[in-house]
């Protein structure tokens, strides 16, 4: 049976269809925004959290103290003055090398073709690390195997060319706050050059960690001192869980025990008391024995007689 329908039920139909569709694509929409805001938002926390712009930073920052290994200290005026200037002129050079790409905007001496390392970067890049209230008087030093020689005239430093200095490069690991101070943990690298040996394979695993601390002043945070981390590299952690603890004397005794087995002392002195029960009973029969045969003796004198 056909069903005719009429100009106004078509009508009706047409924009019942359309406000079906219209509604379908504004539920995609609708999805589609959703969407888009949450992964906004997952991306803006895990913004939040991620912190590896602040560790480079802070590498790029501690680069010149890691070369040179500084013991321990505390409050930056109880720093090693020779570290402190070792730290200061080569990790200004290595910042330079890092952010600039290069020397070209650097002059060399026209005598020994040293680079040049003006004293105003150095005081930059130690204002960065320990506060722009710091200041450090520049003069020559003596390196271990070189002299690091400071021109009163030009007011630069003279740097030799090397290859490389410095035992370590510095990893950032670990950053946290603790007793209103910031924990930075740096992974100690060894440079190819820290040893002698050509056989030695380099790896990026460090050998030590040592945490730097931060103090915040003026709403920065500036080097304030160094302490060993509670971080240990990999190799130490493994052989301390894989030593072997030592047995107190009574557990040593109680696993004996428990064996059946006895203690060197007892043996011994088990052996010593049967021993001296064998030869006990050796004497007895020798005894047994002679007073056997007197009887016997005397019947045979009887008899003769």
């Amino acid at each position: 049976m056909k069903i005719e329908m009429t100009p106004e039920e078509h009508a009706r139909l047409h924009r019942r269809r359309g406000r079906q569709a219209l509604g379908l694509v504004i539920a995609v929409l609708v999805l589609i925004g959703t969407l888009t805001v949450l992964h906004a938002g997952v991306n803006a926390v895990a913004k939040l959290f991620d912190d590896t712009a602040q560790k480079q930073e802070y590498e790029d920052k501690l680069e010149g103290l890691v070369l040179f290994d500084p013991v321990p200290f505390e409050g930056i005026e109880n720093i090693d003055d020779l570290t402190l200037r070792e730290a200061a002129v080569w990790g200004c050079v290595y910042s330079i090398q890092e952010t600039q790409g290069g020397f070209d905007g650097y002059n060399t001496d026209p005598d020994t073709e040293q680079l040049l390392i003006p004293s105003v970067d150095v005081d930059a890049y130690l204002a960065k690390l320990v506060g722009p209230s710091f200041r450090m008087t520049h003069k020559t030093f003596e390196m271990e195997d070189m002299t690091i020689e400071f021109d009163d005239t030009t007011q630069c430093y003279k740097i030799p060319v090397t290859g490389s200095v410095g035992s370590y490069r510095a990893t950032v690991t670990r950053l946290f706050k603790k007793d209103g101070l910031l924990h930075v943990t740096v992974g100690y690298i060894p440079n190819q050059n820290a040893t002698d040996s050509i056989l030695t394979t380099t790896s990026d695993t460090p050998v030590k960690y040592m945490d730097y601390l931060f103090s915040r002043q003026s709403g920065s945070w500036y080097l304030t001192g160094l302490t060993e981390s509670e971080t240990k590299p990999e190799s130490t952690a493994a052989s301390t869980a894989s030593e072997p603890a030592m047995m107190a004397d009574s557990e040593v005794q109680d696993a004996i025990l428990a064996t059946g087995g006895e203690t060197p002392a007892g043996s011994d002195a088990a052996s010593s008391e049967a021993a001296a029960a064998s030869e006990e009973a050796d004497s007895t029969a020798e005894s047994e024995a002679a007073s056997d045969a007197e009887p016997q003796a005397e019947s045979a004198a009887s008899a003769a007689a």
